[in-house]
């Protein structure tokens, strides 16, 4: 808590810091929540929550047919305030300071804390499904050895962690920190991914645990609250879809791929692989959509080029282009994939050809994703596909690009995949019945979908 009680009477300050710590913690608190937390009467808590709202510290909100509090960033602005003058005072008054080690809830650090801890989240807003980035930066400024035991209430409610280290495994609303030893003036870094299943204003505000370890004398348990974040959560944005071609993918896309999306589709060489382009390019050319593809094999959809020569655009980069596809006006031939601005201008000159603006959806397909990174490397194309992708989605595309993992490092491959907003994977593992195909979404950014993974039959693809 912000505020610890005394065993003097509380002032309204303090009331106020410490109705707003509670609504902070509980993210969206009702006031016979914090009536009871604050050991307030209810009808002084409602006058006080007043109050607060009326001046911009707390927001009021309609929830399951009753009013519900939130923190404001202003509120936020007053705790850190009031946290920061209670230090102050506290160093001038040798006897609150004294108060303070007696007090049945330690959440306050000392005022010489052998440990620094600083939250730094990557940004302020986020939406329901979406990650946010939260790093925790630890450094032991004492001069003995500092082991770290626990990170407590640092997963807000209605959220779900990922930590990136090994020892640093979430339970709860917590993360055990595996008794990490850090040395003088060493330092400890952790990183958490967090996802929120919930909109609204959440505080984070975890408390460190740890034991500062002395050579000559037991060891001493310290507790350590650093200055809390505030993360906005906005509602899952709901968009037009666009079918991919497979019933059982669009239903855990809950209807098909966001419109204007760019998507990664990350597997091996497999037929699986290959009958969900053909869907996805099938879907489209049938349904009178604008479709593009780039591959460096077009033998697969030689019959779509013929049928559809309005709208279905193949760009073939392959020096033997001529022996897989014939000649046909809605087909371009490039020698390969060396020269990157070839394929630009190829795409370009079929752009100009289109009908602005755009009267229905329109998708597009790069299945040369993986030819390139292997010619490029990561850098030059990373600076190709940031060109590329939003010129396609202004234009109205919905892009789906395909890669094999197993073609590049792990480095390389990350280097690309987060210039997608979507991304999908083909995996085999073993089942009751042997190896099989399996599809997961992995990630849709700010749109709900469906998280367990399904086996692909290609019977049914």
């Amino acid at each position: 808590m912000v505020v610890a009680y005394l065993a003097k009477r509380r002032t309204k300050y303090e009331i106020y810091a410490e109705l707003l710590d509670i609504v902070a913690r509980k993210g969206r608190c009702r006031l016979t929540r914090a009536s009871y937390a604050a050991n307030l009467p209810v009808d002084r808590a409602k006058k006080s929550l007043s109050f607060l709202a009326s001046r911009g510290f707390l927001r009021e909100e309609d929830y399951e047919d009753s009013t519900v509090y939130r923190i404001t960033k202003r509120g936020l602005e007053y705790l850190e305030t009031f946290k920061h003058m209670r230090k102050l005072f506290a160093a001038l008054d040798e006897e609150t300071l004294a108060e303070r080690r007696t007090l049945k809830q330690p959440y306050r650090e000392e005022l010489e804390a052998p440990l620094r801890a600083n939250l730094i989240l990557k940004q302020e807003k986020t939406r329901v499904g979406e990650y946010v980035e939260l790093e925790v930066e630890l450094t032991n400024e004492s001069e003995e050895n500092v082991v770290l035991s626990r990170l407590k209430d640092i997963i807000p409610e209605n959220f779900s962690a990922t930590a990136q280290s090994d020892h640093q495994i979430p339970e709860g609303f917590d993360i055990n920190m595996s008794n990490t030893e850090l040395a003088p003036s060493a330092a400890e870094s952790l990183r958490l991914s967090l996802r929120p299943a919930k909109s609204g204003s959440f505080s984070i505000r975890p408390v460190v645990v740890y034991d500062i370890i002395y050579d000559d004398k037991p060891s001493v348990t310290k507790l350590l609250e650093p200055d809390p974040v505030l993360v906005e959560v906005l509602k899952a944005s709901i968009t037009q879809r666009v079918g991919s071609g497979y019933k059982d993918l669009d239903r855990l896309l809950l209807g098909g791929f966001p419109e204007k999306y760019a998507i990664i589709l990350t597997s091996v060489s497999c037929d699986e692989r290959d009958l969900l382009v053909e869907r996805f390019l099938e879907t489209g050319a049938s349904s009178g959509h604008t479709t593009f593809y780039a591959t460096i094999e077009a033998s697969a959809v030689e019959k779509l080029a013929e049928d559809f020569q309005s709208n279905f655009y193949v760009l073939v980069c392959n020096p033997q282009a001529d022996k897989t596809i014939r000649a046909l006006p809605n087909v371009v031939k490039l020698k390969g994939v060396d020269n990157l601005t070839d394929i630009n201008i190829a795409l370009t000159s079929a752009f100009r050809k289109l009908k602005e603006p755009p009267t229905g959806p329109r998708r597009a397909c790069l299945d040369i994703v993986s030819d390139v990174l292997l010619q490029h490397h990561a850098i030059q194309t990373r600076r190709w596909l940031t060109g590329l992708l939003p010129e396609l989605k202004a234009k109205g595309f919905t892009v789906l690009s395909v890669i094999n993992p197993q073609m590049h490092t792990t480095e390389e491959v990350q280097a690309i995949l987060d210039l997608f907003e979507g991304e999908i994977s083909i995996y085999e593992k073993e089942s009751r019945k042997g190896p099989r195909k399996f599809l997961r979404i992995k990630k849709m950014y700010n749109q709900k979908y469906q998280e367990r993974e399904m086996s692909l039959v290609k019977e049914r693809m």
